[in-house]
């Protein structure tokens, strides 16, 4: 169940993180259950903050819950299988931990747990508290951005684990060329082992857009190297969430697995997000507008080709067009199509279908020849050998 916008009123950005969360977590739970008799969700910095829905339908928490809940209903039904949802929620606020108290009760079929106190000391009881074959999701959504993650590391490197981290990228920014001792140490903490900090200043004085665009690539590189190394996955990818009503990063979603299924849900759950977004900023600078003038704008949320995710689209595309080329090999060298598609949707946002229409396209202007094609096929299938 995708939140409503109705309880985001001040915080669209939320909706935006919120809107994903929902579609990834059922899309991913529902797979994986399959293959799991545990699924364990975790958040580390569960709230409740300035919601406003009647039974925390509008906190991450909540909408984990709910599709925690409707995948384990589904199964029963549909297979006879009784899968066993856990919950862990660690909380350090004392009055958002007494109201965090009140969810066991709306979801009586979740093992529900939660934890008083700092996210990072809890981490021992955390593992402890996970079974042992569970399929695990953890998501870490701080306020701000000091997370030590070599001692978190022990918690996102199990096995049969994903990861989501709100990397807080405007507030990171912001402080990033301070010189103070604990800031600076927070940041080490939280990003340890690159080399962050030369880079950042290689860009400090460059003020204009393209400046702060560079110090984005910086920073999100230096997390996703972060998270790959300490947490052992072989993808992780990023989605950008902008101001509401500006053209700039507000925070990244950072997003870790060792799955190929991962990858596929992440970018779906991606895309569909950033069309939500692009909804949701059009509205707000149409209402804006029709504040300032007085008169209501009759093509508020018409799409115009020049939304941020349209054109970010094109961008991925593109790219991902160009990696294509560059990784299936010459003949008589050949690759299978199922082990082109996750590297090229791990560094590119394109959805899987996509790629193999684009990839069908690319075939029929010659730049790839598929070895295996079978008649009225319109795209490849995984076993497909690819060559040029």
């Amino acid at each position: 169940m995708r939140p409503d916008l109705a309880n985001y009123a001040g915080r669209e950005q939320a909706y935006v993180k919120h809107h994903f969360l929902a579609d990834y977590v059922e899309r991913l739970v529902f797979k994986v259950a399959s293959a799991y008799k545990d699924v364990v969700y975790i958040d580390g910095f569960s709230g409740p903050w300035k919601d406003q829905g009647q039974s925390f339908e509008d906190t991450s928490f909540g909408i984990a819950l709910e599709a925690l809940q409707k995948a384990k209903v589904e199964w029963k039904r549909i297979r006879g299988v009784d899968v066993t949802m856990t919950a862990l929620l660690v909380e350090k606020d004392s009055v958002a931990f007494r109201r965090l108290e009140e969810v066991r009760a709306l979801y009586p079929g979740i093992n529900i747990r939660t934890f008083n106190g700092e996210f990072v000391p809890q981490v021992e009881n955390l593992i402890r508290a996970i079974p042992p074959r569970a399929f695990t999701f953890v998501l870490m959504d701080p306020k701000g951005w000091k997370i030590d993650m070599n001692a978190v590391a022990p918690l996102i490197r199990r096995d049969n684990t994903e990861v989501v981290l709100n990397f807080m990228f405007d507030f990171i920014n912001r402080f990033a060329s301070m010189e103070q001792p604990a800031i600076q140490a927070g940041l080490d903490a939280l990003l340890p082992g690159t080399d962050w900090r030369q880079r950042i200043m290689a860009c400090k004085s460059d003020s204009t857009e393209q400046g702060a665009e560079s110090r984005k690539d910086v920073l999100t590189t230096a997390i996703v190297d972060v998270i790959r190394r300490l947490g052992g996955y072989q993808y992780v990818m990023e989605t950008p969430v902008l101001y509401p009503t500006k053209d700039r990063t507000f925070y990244s979603l950072i997003y870790a697995t060792r799955s190929k299924v991962g990858v596929e849900v992440f970018r779906e759950c991606q895309h569909d997000a950033l069309k939500a977004q692009d909804l949701v900023r059009d509205q707000l600078k149409s209402d804006r507008r029709a504040a300032a003038t007085m008169m209501n704008d009759m093509f508020a949320g018409v799409p115009t080709g020049n939304e941020f995710a349209t054109r970010w689209m094109a961008e991925q595309e593109s790219a991902a067009r160009k990696m294509v080329a560059d990784v299936v090999p010459q003949s008589p060298e050949a690759v299978r199509y199922g082990d082109i598609w996750p590297q090229v949707l791990a560094h590119h946002g394109i959805r899987r279908r996509r790629l193999g229409r684009l990839m069908a396209e690319m075939r029929d202007l010659g730049q790839i020849n598929f070895l295996d094609w079978g008649p009225r096929k319109q795209v490849p299938d995984d076993d497909y050998r690819v060559t040029r």
